[in-house]
């Protein structure tokens, strides 16, 4: 079969009684993160919005779907516009990107994960699809409630942390920001990033094309 890729399919919590300009800027640093992913990975992650408060992007590697979450959970949480977001990650064969975008792309994890976004009500966050199991799903759902609790101070330092590269340690991290070495790791502890290094590393290492 073609090989597995991740769909994350989103949108704005409460963006219609949101201020126009909040919306913007929340869609704005989805797509910033998008953006350093793709950069960082070396592939499109082909940002798409769509319906005003709606967005998607494609992971050509699933095993970045936990790295992928957070970063992009960080990134909006930093942006600090009051909004949050809603995301369904769908695993599977994808059948075309699309042409310019993501609006015309087509295949199973494109399906899953649209259907996947309209069965959440109390959970903001799920992960379905091929070689998806039960621990996938509950590593994501923890992760979504864990995010929910982080300020924009901690978000900032995860998304520096997460998809900068180019600064190798929390020294340079600190100074991007203007703060000490020592508040820029309280910022991170308080986050529980190290927490997700044991997940992370099952997410790259776990066999995907394998049934579940």
């Amino acid at each position: 079969m073609p090989r597995v890729q991740a769909v994350f399919t989103g949108d704005l919590i409460g963006s219609r009684d949101a201020p126009a300009a909040a919306v913007e800027a929340a869609m704005d640093s989805l797509k910033s993160a998008a953006q350093s992913i793709e950069t960082t990975h070396g592939f499109s992650a082909r940002f798409t919005r769509n319906r005003g408060d709606g967005w998607q992007i494609l992971l050509p590697d699933p095993h970045l779907a936990l790295h992928a979450f957070l970063a992009l959970a960080a990134t909006l949480r930093a942006a600090d516009t009051g909004l949050a977001t809603r995301i369904a990650i769908g695993l599977g064969p994808v059948d075309t990107p699309g042409t310019a975008d993501l609006s015309d792309a087509a295949g199973a994890a494109f399906v899953t994960s649209g259907d996947l976004l309209e069965t959440l009500d109390t959970e903001t966050a799920a992960i379905a699809g091929h070689g998806v199991t039960d621990w996938q799903r509950g590593v994501i759902a923890l992760a979504d409630w864990i995010v929910s609790g982080w300020t924009a101070q901690q978000a900032e330092a995860v998304a520096l942390t997460l998809l900068e590269p180019t600064h190798t340690t929390n020294a340079e991290r600190a100074r991007t920001l203007g703060i000490s070495r020592q508040a820029f790791e309280a910022r991170l502890k308080g986050s529980g990033l190290s927490a997700f290094a044991h997940a992370r590393s099952a997410f790259q290492t776990h066999d995907f094309e394998a049934p579940a």
